[in-house]
């Protein structure tokens, strides 16, 4: 579902056929157990929008995107740290 605002929505869109559990592993490439691999992609407007807002902080971005990709940005004591935040904020 797309949300255009406050007032205006689009509609879901329809799946094509849902393959099962096992189809799907099947058909995705055997890349390692428990190998979780994610992406971003930004739209030419977000990248001409980010450009222009001066509250983002691209050094920063860059040295999370570094400690992402060589294994030190998730430690034990950062997910420890959000946990607790995340409990304060529920009770």
């Amino acid at each position: 579902m797309n949300i255009f605002g406050v007032f205006s929505t689009q509609g879901s869109q329809g799946l094509g056929a849902v393959k099962g559990v096992e189809a799907a592993k099947s058909a995705a490439p055997q890349q390692g157990v428990g190998e979780v691999h994610d992406a971003v992609t930004l739209s030419v407007d977000a990248v001409k929008a980010a450009g222009a807002t001066s509250d983002i902080r691209f050094d920063r971005v860059a040295a999370i995107k570094a400690a992402i990709a060589d294994g030190s940005y998730e430690t034990p004591d950062k997910l420890d740290a959000a946990l607790d935040r995340l409990l304060d904020r529920l009770g």
